[in-house]
């Protein structure tokens, strides 16, 4: 029996390895061997227009994805595009069997995805699908038997947990006590995600007569044509907001009327010096505009407490930031995880699924759900409220109704 060929261990620089000695094709780098020119150029229009209108990470994870591909097809001595059958199942069975961290079997989900691009590379060159063929779709049954699994997903922050963290920070002093009281409430009331909310702008919160508020989210993960929509803010979490658009805006001031000053006190001769402070000024004057801001010690200035910037990063988890102020803030008060099967850490994600489940033991129905927090299926929300929607399960009311819902009687009848 012929072994299956191992999955690519490639190390050292591009120049060690000849597969990483790519072709650059009009701007877009394709490995040499397992694709012919011909085809690579096929290849070139589509993703030029695949960068510039999907989301930065839709293209990061495709082009990993297919590279990974591409270059397990080279060192095998296969064509990559186009495929036959036995190719895909040859590479996504060296996936199932050590494809995954450390040299151990891949997710299914994993497995599912790669095959997937396999099929968006066919497609894009103008080609037949060969994962359309019948003994892929076996396989396919095959691994996720093998390989299937439920997902873990984040910690949700539910209503309690959140108050007991803004008690927290209400006992906290400084400006990022104040930001992250903000941004955690804001998170929760609107169910945005981590990306969405560093994009705010201080335009985008409206406050209404009746104390509470309307935020406007101007693009989303599921609304890439930038229709917006507008999200509820509570009454509560309107007066934390309105203290850090006052505190902002404060400190705002305050870092380009020191820069201004650090400015001219720089001598000619240090140009260095100046260059720096002008960068740091045209960078907190990009500022004015942003809801939230990076706060922590200026290097330069050697200031604390100071505005340093946007609190969004650049490259393809804008909202990286985001994400580590919910599990610090979080891990403050004691709630790292919940040991629950299937759940994992606190993450960026926390409050929005925390959200969700709140929104299922209160009785709301999945189409509810959907809308408040921009999920174009029902899937997911389902998913984070499963746990909770089953104590109100049948079996849950036909146990109430037989007089076993009580745990107090059950120990008096026993």
């Amino acid at each position: 029996m012929t072994s299956q060929p191992l999955l690519p261990v490639v190390t050292g620089s591009r120049d060690d390895n000849p597969l990483d000695r790519a072709l650059a094709l009009d701007g877009v780098i394709l490995p040499h061997a397992p694709i012919a020119l011909a085809i690579a150029r096929r290849l070139v229009p589509w993703w030029r227009a695949l960068q510039r209108n999907a989301p930065a990470n839709t293209v990061r994870a495709l082009w990993a994805d297919a590279r990974h591909y591409i270059r397990w097809c080279g060192l095998n001595g296969r064509v990559a595009v186009p495929a036959g059958p036995e190719t895909v199942i040859a590479y996504l069975t060296a996936l199932s069997k050590n494809g995954g961290r450390d040299g151990q079997p891949a997710a299914y989900g994993t497995v599912a995805r790669r095959k997937s691009t396999i099929a968006t590379l066919h497609e894009a060159a103008g080609l037949p699908d060969p994962c359309k063929d019948r003994l892929v779709r076996l396989e396919m049954k095959g691994f996720a038997g093998r390989l299937g699994r439920r997902p873990a997903q984040a910690v949700g922050l539910r209503r309690e947990d959140v108050q007991e963290i803004l008690g927290a920070l209400n006992r906290e002093e400084g400006p990022q006590a104040v930001r992250d009281a903000a941004l955690i409430a804001v998170g929760y009331d609107t169910l945005r995600r981590r990306a969405e909310l560093v994009r705010l702008t201080v335009a985008d919160v409206q406050a209404e007569r009746d104390g509470s508020g309307r935020l406007f989210v101007s693009r989303s993960k599921t609304d890439q044509g930038g229709q917006g929509r507008w999200c509820w803010l509570g009454p509560d979490t309107m007066t934390l907001l309105q203290r850090w658009l006052r505190l902002r805006t404060s400190l705002l001031d305050e870092a380009l009327a020191e820069g201004e000053q650090l400015v001219r006190r720089c001598s000619r001769g240090d140009t260095a010096r100046r260059e720096k402070l002008e960068r740091r000024q045209s960078r907190l004057e990009c500022c004015r505009a942003v809801l939230w801001l990076q706060i922590g010690t200026d290097r330069l200035t050697r200031g604390t407490d100071v505005v340093l910037g946007p609190l969004a990063v650049s490259g393809p988890d804008p909202g990286k930031r985001v994400g580590e102020i919910f599990k610090a803030r979080a891990k403050a008060v004691g709630l790292e995880g919940t040991g629950v099967p299937g759940e994992g850490a606190v993450s960026g994600h926390s409050l929005r699924v925390g959200a969700a489940q709140d929104l299922v033991a209160a009785g709301f129905g999945l189409p509810a759900i959907q809308q408040a927090g921009d999920w174009t299926s029902p899937t997911m929300p389902a998913r984070y409220g499963e746990r909770i929607a089953a104590g109100a399960g049948a079996m849950a009311q036909l146990a109430e109704k037989q007089g076993r819902g009580n745990s107090e009687t059950s120990d008096d009848e026993a």
